[in-house]
């Protein structure tokens, strides 16, 4: 089986790694924006949201209310909310344990930016499914 892609404009990777690096000791988190394509998803929007999270060092909480009015904005747009984006500074653009026990919704993605702005960030793309959980997914980048 051919592995699925996230398509990803090289712009809107620097807005996950740029949110990544501001928010840094903290967890940055946001919506990810998009649509099915052939061989994937297609990324059209990153819309940073507040940390909502008691720990934002540790933890991420996107804001219910950003994610409901991103919802609501995008009925009839043929578009939707396809994943969420989100830190883990100073460690691995891998899910963790807590993400795994955030996570519930198949076939949503999640991208993570790990490290810190000053030994470098790096970005990674997985999709989620009940039975596997979290499976890496190709993140290619586009002008």
């Amino acid at each position: 089986m051919t592995k699925r892609v996230l398509h990803l404009a090289d712009a809107m990777a620097a807005a996950v790694l740029g949110a990544a690096a501001r928010a840094h000791p903290a967890e940055c988190c946001g919506l990810i924006e998009g649509m099915e394509v052939a061989d994937g998803w297609r990324v059209t929007a990153i819309h940073e949201t507040a940390n909502l999270a008691e720990e934002p060092a540790r933890h991420f909480l996107i804001d219910p209310q950003a994610q409901f009015d991103l919802m609501r904005g995008l009925r009839g747009s043929g578009r939707a909310i396809i994943g969420c984006f989100h830190s883990h500074p100073g460690g691995l653009p891998q899910p963790s344990p807590t993400d795994r026990a955030s996570a519930f919704e198949a076939d949503f993605l999640w991208l993570i930016a790990g490290g810190s702005p000053g030994g470098g960030l790096m970005l990674r793309a997985y999709v989620f499914a009940e039975d596997t959980g979290f499976s890496p997914i190709v993140l290619k980048g586009e002008d």
